[in-house]
This record gives C-alpha cells, sequence and structure tokens, in this order.
C-alpha cells in the first residue's frame, strides 16, 4: 500500500511569485490499484508524481511504500521500487545503447549488488521472455541500437524497463501523449496487458478524458493542487465526459476549459 499523508509543494517560496503546487495531499493507495490522473494544465498531476518518485522533495506530508517513510530518501533510492515513464520516448531509454543493454541497466537498479554477477548469465533469456510478452518481435532483437526503433517501440520498451525489476510501483506520465494514435493505442494495449498480468499497482497521467474513464479501477481529476475528484471502479464504470465534466464544474465551482483534454 502506497501512503500520502499531508503533502505540500511549493514553487518559488518565499517570493511574490511562490506557488502552491501541491495542497495538503492526502491519497491512500491499495494494491493492484491502476489509476487514471487527470486534470488541467498546472493542476499539480506531474508534480505529484515526481514528488512520488523523489524528484521533487516535498515541503510538508509523508510519502509511505509498505509502512516505509520514503518522504526525505533520494529519487535514486526510490527507483528501486517504483517504475516510472515520461512523454518523451527519448527520455526513458538510450538511443545509442542496444535493446539489451538498456534492459540490463533497469534489471541491474532492481538488483542488490551481489547478485548482478548471479543474475547475468540467465538475463538474456529473461529479457527475452519479457519482450515477449509485448508482441512487438523485439525479442529477436536484442543487439539493436534503440535509436532505431519507431517511437512507439520504444515506449513499449520502456514499459518493459520500468517493470521487469517487479516495483511496487509504476508511474506513468502521459507515456502515449508524444506518440501518433495508432502508436499510442498499441502502447496503452501494451500498458494494461503488462499492469494487469502483474496485478502492479499504478497511477497513470493522461489529457485524455475516455482514455481516463476506459482504463483503470479507479480515476483521480485534480484542481489547483488539491484531489477534486476520486471515483472507484463502480462509480466510473458508466460515467461519460460529459458528465465528469459536469462533476468538475460542480465541485470546483468553474468551468473546465482545457481544450487539450476535452478535445482529446
Amino acid at each position: 500500500m502506497i501512503s500520502l499523508a499531508g503533502i505540500d509543494k511549493y514553487f518559488f517560496a518565499g517570493t511574490p511569485n511562490a506557488i502552491k503546487a501541491l495542497d495538503n495531499i492526502n491519497l491512500t493507495i491499495k494494491q493492484g490499484d491502476f489509476i487514471t490522473l487527470i486534470g488541467s494544465n498546472g493542476a499539480g498531476k506531474s508534480t505529484l508524481l515526481k514528488a512520488i518518485a523523489g524528484v521533487n522533495n516535498v515541503d510538508a506530508g509523508t510519502i509511505e511504500i509498505e509502512g516505509k517513510d520514503v518522504s526525505g530518501l533520494a529519487e535514486h533510492v526510490r527507483a528501486r521500487d517504483i517504475g516510472r515513464i515520461d512523454q518523451d520516448p527519448m527520455a526513458s531509454t538510450s538511443a545509442e545503447l542496444s535493446i539489451e543493454e538498456n534492459l540490463a541497466m533497469a534489471y541491474i537498479r532492481g538488483q542488490k549488488r551481489g547478485l548482478q554477477k548471479a543474475v547475468s548469465s540467465r538475463r538474456t533469456t529473461i529479457f527475452q521472455e519479457a519482450l515477449k510478452v509485448i508482441g512487438l518481435g523485439l525479442e529477436n532483437r536484442l543487439k539493436v541500437p534503440v535509436g532505431t526503433l519507431s517511437g512507439g517501440q520504444r515506449q513499449a520498451l520502456a514499459l518493459v524497463m520500468a517493470t521487469i525489476a517487479r516495483p511496487k510501483l509504476l508511474l506513468l506520465d502521459e507515456h502515449t501523449a508524444a506518440l501518433d494514435p495508432n502508436a499510442a493505442k498499441l502502447v496503452m494495449k501494451i500498458t494494461e496487458q503488462i499492469v494487469s498480468s502483474s496485478k502492479l499497482t499504478t497511477i497513470m497521467i493522461t489529457h485524455n478524458m475516455e482514455q481516463a474513464i476506459k482504463y483503470g479501477n479507479r480515476l483521480i481529476m485534480m484542481h489547483r493542487g488539491r484531489i477534486i475528484i476520486d471515483f472507484d471502479a463502480n462509480e466510473k464504470k458508466d460515467l461519460t465526459v460529459a458528465e465528469l465534466v459536469n462533476k468538475f464544474t460542480s465541485i470546483s465551482g468553474t468551468v473546465f476549459d482545457d481544450d487539450r483534454v476535452l478535445l482529446a
């Protein structure tokens, strides 16, 4: 279980331009939850994921993973328990390295140092089996430089890299936003397959309301650094985009006017 209690995050604190990006966030995430996270630009979605991952330190509150307070731990320490993918297909993989080398770096990140040599003799088989699951034939191209892959293939590889070390939490920050529609559809299919088969606890930011409703067992909407909507599977199963927008307006007292989200 992941628990966030009283999380505050400021940018430009102590200046006239101070912004409270996260405002008293309280959130309990159960093992196996697949949360879709939506909200207008500047709502605090990416800031929340970065706070959990340790990219940004929080100014107040605690973050616990399976009962352990990780609030003060560095990003690279938390990375042993957290897999993460951003929007840019180039950001999560190293273009000049081969598929196998990229996977090796991701795999070792989740291992204790003393195990690295022991697992290296069987890791090629592990990589091939993991790649077979996504159905793109990459298991037969381990020596190919990642820079030769398409954006969709790279994000699919990034998903395997983010999950191969069996993290406790997967964070996806609009990981299909930079892809063309067909590639985005493919990557989402692979995402759902990996998350559901491993029952992996996941938070996925999306700018697509239909996607937010379709995927996952829980939908969270943020506004001005706060969580204003938290729907469970029953509440979201028959939800429409229009109903979600109306609910946002009713709770926030403002009209949802982010065209990027509404027109996605």
